[in-house]
């Protein structure tokens, strides 16, 4: 989207970039800029080439860990119910902090939070968290995990899930990483609500032809 793009140019162009695959090196605003863009095309390329939602997520969360080089990543989707989050894909999860993050309540803890009000969330020192939940705590700070982000997936005005990433450095996530994010999130949504939509189609179908056969 025209507008995601330009708010991300303008956020790098003001603070860089600090993500590793976007290099550790100072960079210009217009390198930044083609560095987030080439993180986009390459996960925007790899959910797209499937209407599996399975291989969608799948594929979702390696795109954006090997491109971004990021240590920690997690993706919830809405119950049916609209009261839980689900974890359905993970990448660095330890698996005390992935039983933690199964199934999460909505409007409760950092990522409950985000997926409640819709508005990304940055955190510098994610143990410190007041609202952090009690049964992350300890597996966050035996994780090592310091910064944290968490986004919203939409599509179509609907909120379909969370994508949160996590750091084991002191490096907090910049306003230019976090538009990246709310950019990637957005083509992660289309893609999910592209496979969600074929399946019901493909759903329907095997109905009608059922019927047609009876």
């Amino acid at each position: 989207p025209q507008l995601l793009l330009r708010r991300l140019g303008d956020h790098v162009a003001t603070h860089g970039t600090t993500a590793p695959e976007m290099s550790s090196k100072p960079a210009g605003p217009q390198s930044a800029l083609l560095r987030h863009l080439r993180v986009i095309r390459i996960v925007s390329e790899a959910v797209s080439r499937s209407l599996d939602l399975e291989e969608v997520l799948d594929r979702s969360l390696d795109a954006l860990t090997q491109v971004t080089g990021l240590e920690i990543s997690s993706l919830h989707l809405v119950s049916p119910d609209g009261e839980r989050l689900l974890l359905r894909g993970d990448r660095g999860l330890s698996p005390r902090l992935r039983e933690v993050n199964l199934v999460l309540p909505m409007g409760v803890g950092l990522i409950g939070s985000v997926a409640q009000s819709g508005q990304p969330r940055r955190v510098d020192d994610v143990a410190r968290a007041g609202d952090l939940l009690h049964a992350a705590r300890e597996a966050v700070i035996a994780d090592g995990i310091r910064a944290f982000v968490c986004v919203p997936i939409r599509a179509r005005q609907r909120l379909l899930g969370t994508l949160a990433l996590g750091r084991q450095t002191g490096h907090r996530f910049s306003d230019a990483e976090v538009s990246l994010l709310e950019c990637v999130s957005d083509q992660i949504g289309l893609a999910l609500d592209n496979a969600r939509l074929y399946s019901e189609t493909r759903h329907q179908l095997q109905e009608h032809e059922k019927v047609r056969a009876a």
